[in-house]
């Protein structure tokens, strides 16, 4: 037995001051501090791989699945065929198609069966296959449902007053030299649609108030303090990952042009806010800052909800 050894038995007694009960306690407090010490990043990476998952499912989403398979030409469809469902989009760009199915895509123009779409059926039937000329410039993109079920992409091209079709599909270029079907279709065509700029500057502003004011209420009235802003550094680093993962997310979006699909701007908002509210309650829900985070979420669901409902 070493001095030291003896020294500690004469100052504290050879027999153990801890019960077995307490020791079993100590030993599995220690225990859950390693696990938790260990598993910092569990939930983090969880989060990373929902998100990556979650892209995954936009990349394969509906609004790249492929379209009845056409046929006939789009003049024989609309001598053959009704149109039951017109979509117009504005778009300037070749290299890119902005229309879709009805109720799909945001800030088109969309017509059921009826006078729009007799025009454009009188337009498809007067048009003739010819080369494309560098005159011509594209002005619209249009999805057209037939009454076989039957689908059509568009890019519609004018030049003076003359107007030309390209099937996406087929690639072939079309011409429409009817004067009076060209007459009749401008006419509704090319109406423009109401919109005051300072109007959407003023809802802008109370969606903008509405959600600090949510944010104060909820902090008021569970107490909730803004500062320090992350409770610890790893608090601070999953949230600037986070920030990180929005950004390039955001620029996928834009760069495939998903932001015009409402599914896709729906699936945005759930990659956005989901995370963030599960790493606020991961790290800070014993001062319930998940609260503010959770009436985030809420508040921009109804935002978008309220959204669609006035679009539609």
């Amino acid at each position: 037995m070493t001095s030291f050894k003896k020294k500690l038995n004469e100052e504290i007694g050879e027999t153990p001051r801890f019960t077995k009960g307490l020791q079993e306690r100590i030993v599995h407090q220690a225990t859950q501090q390693q696990y938790k010490q260990n598993s910092k990043w569990q939930y983090p990476t969880i989060i990373v791989g929902i998100m990556v998952t979650l892209l995954f499912l936009i990349a394969s989403g509906p609004w790249q699945q492929t379209e009845y398979v056409q046929h006939a030409s789009i003049v024989e469809l609309a001598q053959n065929e009704e149109i039951q469902q017109l979509s117009i989009a504005q778009n300037w760009y070749e290299d890119s198609f902005k229309a879709g199915r009805t109720g799909w895509v945001i800030g088109q123009q969309e017509y059921a069966k009826g006078t729009e779409t007799k025009l454009i059926e009188n337009m498809l039937q007067k048009a003739v296959v010819s080369q494309k000329s560098e005159e011509y410039y594209l002005i619209n993109n249009l999805w057209i449902e037939f009454s076989n079920g039957q689908v059509v992409k568009l890019q519609m091209f004018k030049s003076n007053e003359q107007f030309a079709f390209l099937d996406i599909k087929t690639n072939k270029f079309y011409e429409v030299n009817d004067g009076e079907a060209v007459s009749a279709f401008t006419d509704f065509n090319f109406k423009k649609l109401d919109f005051n700029f300072l109007v959407f500057l003023v809802w802008i502003g109370f969606i903008w108030l509405g959600a600090w004011v949510a944010e104060r209420a909820v902090r008021w009235k569970f107490h909730i303090p803004k500062e320090p802003k992350y409770v610890s550094d790893n608090h601070k680093k999953v949230v600037y990952l986070n920030k990180f993962i929005n950004v390039i997310v955001l620029c996928i979006f834009n760069l495939k042009s998903w932001i015009i699909f409402i599914a896709a701007d729906f699936v945005l908002i759930l990659v956005i806010l989901l995370p963030n509210l599960a790493i606020e309650y991961y790290f800070g829900r014993h001062e319930k800052r998940h609260y503010v985070a959770l009436t985030t979420t809420t508040y921009t669901s109804i935002i978008f909800i309220a959204f669609l409902i006035w679009i539609f």
